[in-house]
């Protein structure tokens, strides 16, 4: 797990080793004796993407089981799990009830589709800071041409360290990265020495890191073509490429051609930059109760919390909202939700808060138990630097809130979120 791991063909006296500082005796010529004219392709795959984002917010999380995909007792799945979890043999697709089953203790969480693209599109602004030519492929996971640019920072591995240093330091997140000479090799070699791995296969050493490892590591082998392959004798990539392809084409058909060239090193290298930026329509927070309850004390005081969370996003990207929405789930799992359309757009916790409290008084859910409850400010725009209130009068309650909701952001980003919180807001 993590350090630096780079391949070699053995031709310069070294075995393939994991280096953890990056000092280690190796000949600089990695940068360009190696590459030579070669692309320079990086894949770069957040590590347990939504479990450490949960872990990264609620700091009490980190260490533990934590489970992404809902209730223990629903008939949902598992989005992801921390690696934590991954110990007790809890993985994605698995229902939740036998994740459940397997880490009883584990935690579980509600997705949160907004907060997850948000911080997805954090890294995209990262990487794009050193190369132009990012593409997303999935919410967690993006290819990057660093070619022309890596000689700037002293080498792909310079390069893919600074990365990861930045995605660390900014989000408190950790992600594995592959470079190699196409963006086969490169995905290969990011899920190869995960979590927090950095894996380099120059274009010379392809066919011994590739050829050793499972056939099912290929880009597009899933668990049925593998069972296929094993049954004729393919266990490993490097049978694969050394199957004639008219064996391979008459297993898959068309497929099986790129499946010979994927195994012996071939790959697309072009990488299709993404100029779309990422918007949030909304953003949310919610929370489920351990023990179903209509306590009022009890839930006003998760309200206030769960307000001064999204009033900190708010902050955190300069939006602003008018329509605060509150989510209610009752002990039959009926799910509710009613919204106000303020006259004014919103961003402190006070605001927020009073709007959701309006909506839960008045629509009388505190008369039954609630298993859910949470709350939703969407028709953001960004907000302005200056408010024309601050011209007009002297003294604004509102602007004193946002002054120390200022000073509770900086005791938050160098504590964790969990350091300061208002007092009413612990009781649930």
């Amino acid at each position: 797990m993590g350090g630096v791991k780079e391949i070699n063909d053995g031709t310069r006296g070294r075995v393939p080793s994991t280096i953890s500082d990056g000092t280690r005796g190796r000949a600089p010529s990695t940068s360009e004796g190696v590459w030579g004219n070669y692309p320079v392709i990086m894949h770069l795959d957040m590590d347990a993407f939504f479990a450490a984002i949960e872990q990264s917010i609620q700091p009490s999380l980190k260490g533990k089981p934590v489970i992404v995909g809902g209730d223990p007792d629903s008939r949902g799945v598992v989005s992801t799990c921390s690696y934590e979890a991954r110990n007790y043999g809890i993985h994605s697709a698995m229902p939740m009830k036998e994740a459940h089953r397997l880490c009883p203790d584990a935690v579980f969480v509600n997705t949160t589709g907004d907060k997850y693209s948000y911080m997805s599109a954090q890294v995209v602004i990262i990487m794009k800071r050193f190369s132009p030519a990012v593409e997303p492929v999935s919410i967690d996971e993006a290819f990057c041409d660093i070619t022309a640019i890596h000689k700037r920072y002293g080498g792909p591995e310079k390069t893919a360290q600074a990365i990861k240093q930045a995605i660390k330091e900014e989000l408190n997140l950790t992600c594995s990265i592959g470079i190699g000479p196409n963006r086969s090799v490169a995905k290969i070699a990011s899920g190869s020495n995960k979590p927090d791995g950095l894996v380099i296969v120059p274009h010379d050493s392809v066919k011994q890191f590739l050829w050793v490892r499972p056939v099912d590591h290929i880009w597009g082998v899933g668990k049925k073509s593998a069972e296929a392959l094993g049954k004729v004798g393919i266990k490993t990539i490097g049978d694969l490429a050394k199957t004639p392809e008219k064996t391979l084409k008459a297993m898959f058909g068309i497929m099986g051609l790129g499946l010979v060239r994927m195994a012996n090193g071939e790959g697309e290298t072009d990488v299709r930059a993404s100029h779309v930026e990422y918007e949030a329509k909304s953003m949310g927070h919610e929370h489920t109760f351990d023990k179903d309850t209509n306590d009022r004390e009890r839930v006003l005081g998760l309200l206030l919390y769960l307000a001064d969370r999204v009033s900190r996003r708010l902050r955190q990207t300069g939006c602003v909202g008018r329509t605060v929405t509150l989510k209610v789930r009752k002990s039959n799992f009926k799910l509710i939700t009613r919204a106000i359309t303020l006259s004014a757009n919103i961003d402190t916790e006070k605001e927020i808060f009073r709007a959701a409290r309006k909506l839960l008084i008045d629509n009388r859910f505190l008369d039954e138990p609630i298993r859910l409850i949470g709350v939703n400010i969407s028709h953001l725009k960004k907000s302005e630097s200056e408010r024309l209130d601050d011209f007009l009068i002297d003294y604004d309650p509102t602007k004193k809130r946002r002054e120390l909701d200022k000073v509770m952001d900086g005791l938050r980003d160098k504590h964790g979120e969990e350091a300061i919180f208002f007092a009413s807001s612990q009781i649930f």
